[in-house]
């Protein structure tokens, strides 16, 4: 297929690896971001098997296992003494999916696919470049930038996250909305991290309205702590705006004494808090010779960990697509057809994990349970 130029609108882990899979089909990838920087912040995320088997197919697993943290057990606590309600041990989980379940740093996965990628390609990623609008025609397809920048391409790709641009141009009705969740984040160094809590490990500790997930990252070195719970409103725009260990602890302030510890020892400065926000799912993901992929396509809420590991599915199963077909149209078809109700699903099925997480009467299913890890990206039909 003679295809020139293939336009991503979108440098994180969905773009990166859109960018990296198809480079490496032989397409000529330009990869836009309005950040001034070309860089990953944020916390902890999980890696599940479905996920590493499309990084394996990129080439950059293994390093990335080296970086992080495997969990020997994955628990779940109960909150006020944390008391184990349940375990799943990660060899498992590797035993029958082929790979065990990673605890990545968000900034370490980003920069093996930046690196991957800008290897062949180093002036294809361009940052300080905000999508303003698009143009297109049955030939080609123009993108245009704040900073007055117009490029074309033969497709462009929207993988601009949650808030995306690209989708807002497409479906211009369709804002996101506050989900009713607030949640709380930080980092905290392993020598600070109480004894009782660092033996654990990776705990779960639902409760009602509310629950706390602490886990190791970078082989231990340090530990993610994310609250996550239900409110009223949430007025503040953006993921990391700064709180307080005063204002995480209030809201968890019934949870065991070691965990509240764990929040006030956490260094100061290093809270964050962001509100959830979510969209409907799209009917179509494509248009013409537009689509768009992870959170921009399925915004997904956290209550499965499969953000990332979706946005790594649709990227490479993206580029799988354009190789097999013979011009953009069937590509983006194909594209859509294969990953369109598995997005769109397993979204709806985190929105319902979030509400079994924090309510005691209901029966929750994790990813594990629903069968998510069983998907594998590298040899599904497009």
């Amino acid at each position: 297929m003679a295809i020139d130029r293939i336009l991503i609108v979108g440098a994180g882990i969905g773009g990166l690896s859109a960018g990296l899979a198809l480079q490496r089909r032989g397409f000529n990838v330009v990869i836009y971001e309005r950040a001034p920087e070309i860089k990953e912040i944020g916390a902890g995320l999980i890696v599940t098997a479905n996920a590493r088997k499309a990084l394996d197919d990129l080439g950059i697993d293994k390093a990335l296992e080296a970086i992080s943290s495997c969990s020997p057990v994955y628990y779940n606590c109960d909150y006020r003494n944390r008391a184990v309600l349940f375990e799943r041990p990660n060899d498992e989980i590797g035993r029958r999916y082929g790979f065990r379940t990673l605890n990545v740093h968000r900034a370490d996965l980003h920069s093996l696919l930046l690196e991957a990628f800008t290897r062949t390609a180093p002036k294809n990623v361009q940052p300080a470049h905000e999508f303003v609008r698009l143009e297109q025609n049955q030939h080609s397809v123009r993108a245009v930038f704040s900073n007055g920048h117009v490029d074309e391409g033969d497709v462009l790709i929207g993988a601009d996250g949650n808030a995306s641009a690209v989708r807002s141009f497409l479906f211009p009705n369709e804002p996101t909305t506050f989900n009713g969740q607030v949640a709380f984040r930080a980092l905290i160094p392993d020598e600070l991290v109480p004894v009782s809590i660092r033996k654990v490990g990776h705990a779960m500790h639902p409760a009602p309205k509310r629950y706390l997930l602490i886990y190791p990252l970078r082989g231990g070195k340090i530990t993610n702590i994310i609250g996550c719970g239900q409110s009223d409103k949430w007025e503040e725009e953006g993921w990391a705006i700064p709180a307080t260990n005063e204002e995480f602890a209030a809201h968890y302030s019934d949870f065991a004494p070691d965990l509240l510890d764990l929040i006030h020892r956490i260094p100061a400065g290093s809270v964050f808090k962001w509100g959830l926000r979510d969209r409907e799912p799209l009917a179509n993901w494509t248009c013409a010779r537009v689509g768009m992929l992870g959170d921009a396509a399925h915004p997904m809420t956290p209550f499965l960990g499969q953000g990332a590991c979706l946005a790594i599915e649709d990227a490479l199963v993206l580029a799988r697509a354009f190789a097999a077909s013979s011009s953009v149209e069937e590509a983006l078809a194909r594209y859509e057809d294969a990953r369109k109700s598995r997005g769109n699903s397993v979204q709806l099925w985190s929105r319902d994990e979030g509400r079994a997480l924090q309510d005691p009467t209901r029966v929750r299913r994790t990813a594990v349970d629903r069968g998510i890890l069983e998907y594998d990206p590298v040899t599904v039909p497009v």
